[in-house]
């Protein structure tokens, strides 16, 4: 079968012909098999469909993602010739994720399933998926109990993630498989956590106040499936999206011992999340200079309008759009955050299309260039300093194997120590691995605290 690129999410460009629900969701993934990221197309397939749809399409598209490798199994281990169409994959892997996950119908899910896949000009596929739908759905336990047994990862990042984590392997493979919770962040500035936990009380909103495990700080999680605008001042300010996890990089630096006012340098700062937690916690009158650096012009515009929304617009803060591998200041900072560049394999229950993105060969690219931009960082660091190594990876290769051939080298370099008592934040010879196993919990994320000496 031939390879054809993805068409138009709106209509058949050969005819004119609207396309259906399930139709445009095969040209989205067949576009994220091609390279591109749900974070870009996600709106957009959302915009086309009628409003009774967008749950549908929605739970279809994020669904058929997070178990696509295992789904992907199945339809090798029955298909008998090669299918090089990423279009016909996308169909036969939606039709299967309806008839194993949802109660969608069996005879829509799979004759909508062939009609939409005839509707994209790949009738070739359509008698394919069909037969296989069709023995799937004969005995629909049986393949469930395939599917559900192990992971639904590529075999590279499954065998690194064994490699790397075999105590926790079992469990990691089946977290990377379920959504993640949303949690949110309380705007010190506006309100306390009980003064907010009322506010949603009295909207009728279900949550749960939870430790961040650092010290006695805390973040919310949501029970309820809530659109975010709607939450209680969250125009005004009072409140942030932000991972339980994510959190933790403001609190760890929140209980130095720095003599203010600081020089601060967030380092790949965008979409600003931990800038602006910072900002809230020290309050900006605590900054003598504040520098949000990213080298993406149209993702610093999000962190300048993240700073809008939670009021911390000052003169203080400046973002700067340059390459973190080689940007160099006058003066050294006194706090540098480095969220450095990773493979993001912690974040896939969040953005389960990173499954398929992330190959084999980004590992040793990405490690490259975390070195570059965590050395140019060291230099710009004043003596005395403090540098937070974050990285949203599960990979020990981005994380403590990384910062492990620094210190070998950098002798001005020393871990400061902190706790994290959770019991998915396992505390490494150098730094903390924070790992999406609990499914309450947040995602995975590495920290490191380093000290330059003189």
């Amino acid at each position: 079968m031939m390879c054809h690129n993805a068409p138009s999410i709106s209509s058949n460009p050969s005819s004119g012909t609207l396309l259906s629900t399930r139709a445009k969701i095969i040209v989205i993934l067949e576009k994220i098999q091609q390279g591109q990221s749900l974070a870009t197309l996600l709106n957009d397939l959302l915009g086309s469909v009628s409003p009774q749809d967008k749950g549908f399409a929605h739970e279809l598209l994020l669904g058929t993602l997070r178990q696509w490798w295992a789904l992907s199994r199945i339809g090798e281990g029955l298909i008998e010739r090669e299918v090089s169409d990423k279009g016909v994959w996308a169909g036969l892997n939606i039709g299967l994720y309806q008839l194993l996950y949802m109660d969608t119908p069996d005879y829509a899910a799979i004759g909508a399933t062939v009609e939409a896949i005839k509707q994209l000009n790949k009738g070739y596929g359509a008698g394919l998926v069909n037969a296989i739908l069709r023995k799937v759905q004969k005995n629909p336990a049986k393949f469930h109990k395939k599917i559900t047994k192990n992971h639904s990862l590529p075999n590279w990042l499954a065998q690194q993630l064994k490699q790397d984590w075999g105590e926790y392997y079992d469990e990691l493979g089946q977290a990377l498989r379920q959504s993640a919770p949303i949690f949110l962040r309380v705007n010190a500035q506006f309100s306390t956590m009980a003064d907010y936990a009322k506010l949603l009380n009295e909207q009728n909103i279900n949550f749960d106040i939870v430790t961040t495990g650092f010290n006695d700080t805390q973040a919310i999680r949501l029970i309820d499936n809530v659109k975010i605008t709607q939450l209680p001042h969250f125009n005004d300010g009072w409140v942030s999206i932000q991972d339980l996890h994510a959190q933790l990089g403001g609190y760890i630096l929140h209980e130095l011992p720095l003599a203010k006012p600081i020089t601060l340098l967030d380092t790949c700062t965008a979409p600003g999340g931990k800038l602006t937690h910072l900002l809230e916690l020290f309050h900006v009158e605590q900054f003598a200079q504040v520098v949000a650096l990213d080298n993406d012009k149209e993702r610093l515009k999000k962190v300048g309008e993240n700073l809008e929304r939670l009021q911390l617009q000052n003169k203080k803060v400046t973002l700067v759009c340059d390459d973190a591998t080689t940007f160099v200041v006058d003066a050294p900072f006194d706090v540098i955050v480095l969220d450095a560049p990773c493979t993001a394999t912690g974040v896939i229950r969040r953005h389960p299309d990173i499954a398929l993105l992330r190959t084999e060969h980004d590992v040793a690219q990405t490690v490259s260039l975390q070195r570059q931009i965590l050395a140019n960082c060291w230099q710009n660091l004043a003596v005395g300093g403090y540098l937070l190594y974050i990285t949203c990876s599960l990979l020990k290769e981005e994380n403590e194997q990384q910062i492990q051939g620094y210190l070998s080298k950098n002798q001005n370099a020393e871990v400061v120590d902190f706790v994290l008592i959770l019991n998915n934040q396992i505390k490494r010879d150098i730094g903390y691995q924070c790992l999406p196993i609990n499914p309450n919990g947040g995602d995975g994320f590495y920290y490191v605290l380093l000290n330059k000496r003189m």
